[in-house]
């Protein structure tokens, strides 16, 4: 070899290098986000909006060291913030229009947090509560995440020693459910340091949100500020979660890269109960302020300006553009978004773009204009009024006027629109689906009455909610039903998750798919096992956790298009027919 050639070699090898070197330092310089999400934690819930009772040192340093936006916005209920914090957008244009039966599933054109990020080179983990659609491509690994430890329903029945899932697959935790869903997160934080990639890790806690189950020796301190057991354990999960903040920080600055990371902190609505929450007006499912103001903090360490409190109002639908003006990175949305970036306030601009913030729930329509509030027919200036007391409309007819008009445009323009909500069969990526029996129409349809035992076919507790299971059955006219579209066909074997009394022995159930049908006799007894109750207060609406019988009831062939399911009891010769927890369809590989 010549020296010329070996010259260009030389050459080629440095310039390669040199580019792999600059493209891997370019990488590794992209800020980290840690987006954390509590469930019902109110405005008044930390210490640092001045909470005589509730203790959040770890939250009220963050604030401190970073930004508190005093006027931050949120949907009225859970589903709703979290679709228009995944994309920018009011959930009424994502298809999410409530929070069971799949009117929480976000629709599949719609492009989420972490498909942008993930276009821009980041790993990105979700660690906790989804409730944006429980079947794939509705699950977070058809949204853009690498990876998810939680659970993709509204809430969780049991937060000790309890099976969540794992990218897909059952997993067995140990110990209080937010602990294991911090490990998990700090676990991913730490392994993509490890591979030098920058990483967004969603971190959306499930507590406060009921059950009322929270350790001892957090429960015990705020019993011994004398107050009542509700309170104790919302204040007990509260701190749990600020001590949780407090170690995924802690693992930050372990690894050397805290001022890399922007870390921000946000609840998804007002309170379940009433509570102090500094004299606001409503609580969870309300437009009022008590509803849909929560706290927020945003901290970045020597990025963005420390200890300001923004006063301007902010809404999670600003969150996905502030954060890609953060990282400096720029895209190009499918959809218009209706966020705005208020990184400006964050680098201490006194002027923001003035605009109005709308919301609409249960048919209460609201709109918010710097310092005004129309609610329905009232009319109230917030900053004078927080407690909305004082019905200022007749006084100000004209703005009253015009903020019903500005909603009036906006409601119009909204361009609602849901996909169908048929569940989803057969992706290779996802081989078993699973038909909960919370999903299911009930006919004849379910009755919100707690005298359940004479409907023919009802819910275990009241509403049906996640985790729920059919019971009371006890009429052969009824059964349950789904709706779902089989995207590949090919053969499935029905699995039924069920339990039953050794009295009721000799149940035959019929199970339909299309134009197919399956006997299933011959079930074996299965009697729930009495689990632990963590509760600190007795539930009254939410199902508890127990366990059941998983069995393969046979094999169809099913064809591709949307179909029904139906079960149904053909013979009860007992009292009532088997309690049901699921059907399981899972495609087999031939």
């Amino acid at each position: 070899m010549n020296s010329t050639v070996k010259l260009v070699l030389v050459g080629l090898f440095l310039t390669v290098f040199t580019s792999c070197k600059n493209e891997k330092e370019q990488l590794v310089e992209s800020p980290n986000v840690i987006l954390i999400v509590t469930d019902d934690q109110a405005y008044g819930d930390v210490s640092f909006t001045n909470n005589p009772l509730a203790e959040t040192p770890i939250l009220d340093n963050l604030a401190k060291e970073g930004a508190f936006a005093n006027h931050f916005y949120v949907s009225p209920v859970c589903a709703p913030t979290r679709a228009s914090l995944l994309t920018g957008r009011y959930h009424q244009r994502t298809g999410v229009s409530g929070v069971t039966r799949g009117r929480e599933n976000m629709n599949l054109n719609e492009t989420t947090l972490a498909d942008i990020f993930k276009s821009f080179g980041y790993k990105t983990g979700a660690f906790g509560k989804w409730h944006n659609g429980a079947h794939y491509p509705y699950h977070p690994l058809g949204r853009g995440f690498d990876e998810f430890v939680g659970f993709t329903s509204g809430h969780w029945t049991n937060y000790f020693d309890t099976t969540i899932e794992k990218n897909g697959k059952p997993f067995k935790t140990e110990g209080y459910l937010p602990d294991v869903l911090t490990n998990e997160a700090i676990r991913f934080i730490s392994e993509s340091n490890k591979e030098n990639t920058p990483f967004l890790c969603y971190i959306p806690f499930q507590t406060p949100h009921t059950p009322l189950q929270v350790p001892d020796t957090y429960f015990d301190k705020y019993k011994q500020k004398g107050v009542d057991d509700f309170n104790a354990t919302i204040y007990g999960m509260g701190e749990n979660i600020d001590d949780n903040v407090g170690r995924i920080l802690k693992e930050l600055d372990s690894l050397n890269i805290r001022e890399n990371t922007i870390v921000i902190y946000m609840s998804d609505n007002g309170p379940l109960n009433y509570r102090f929450n500094q004299g606001l007006k409503g609580r969870k499912g309300m437009v009022d302020e008590g509803g849909v103001r929560v706290p927020f903090i945003i901290n970045w360490k020597n990025n963005i300006n420390t200890g300001q409190i923004i006063h301007q109002s902010l809404a999670h639908i600003d969150v996905l553009p502030t954060l890609l003006d953060l990282i400096d990175k720029e895209y190009q949305y499918k959809k218009s978004i209706d966020g705005i970036s208020f990184k400006p306030l964050l680098q201490g601009e006194k002027d923001f773009l003035k605009r109005k913030l709308f919301s609409e729930w249960s048919g209460k329509k609201r709109v918010l204009s710097n310092n005004y509030l129309m609610i329905n027919d009232e009319l109230f200036n917030i900053e004078k009024d927080p407690a909305q007391t004082s019905n200022i409309r007749e006084d100000l007819p004209k703005v009253y006027d015009s903020l019903v008009s500005s909603y009036n445009q906006w409601y119009s323009g909204i361009e609602m629109h849901s996909e169908t909500k048929e569940i989803p069969v057969g992706y290779s990526k996802y081989p078993t689906t699973v038909l909960p029996a919370h999903e299911a129409n009930l006919y004849p349809p379910f009755e919100f009455r707690k005298d359940r035992r004479h409907t023919g076919i009802a819910y275990h507790s009241l509403y049906g909610w996640a985790h729920d299971w059919i019971d009371f059955w006890t009429n052969t006219s009824a059964y349950a039903q789904w709706e779902i579209e089989v995207v590949e066909e090919g053969d499935y074997e029905i699995h039924l998750q069920y339990a039953l009394d050794q009295e009721n022995l000799g149940v035959k159930l019929q199970v339909e798919i299309g134009n197919q049908e399956l006997i299933v006799e011959n079930l074996e007894v299965f009697e729930h096992s009495k689990f632990k109750n963590n509760d600190r207060v007795q539930r009254e609406q939410e199902a508890p956790e127990t366990d059941w019988n998983l069995i393969i009831g046979g094999t169809l062939k099913l064809n591709k298009g949307i179909q029904k399911v139906k079960i149904s009891s053909i013979e009860i010769p007992g009292g009532k027919s088997i309690e049901l927890k699921a059907i399981h369809l899972r495609k087999i590989k031939l």
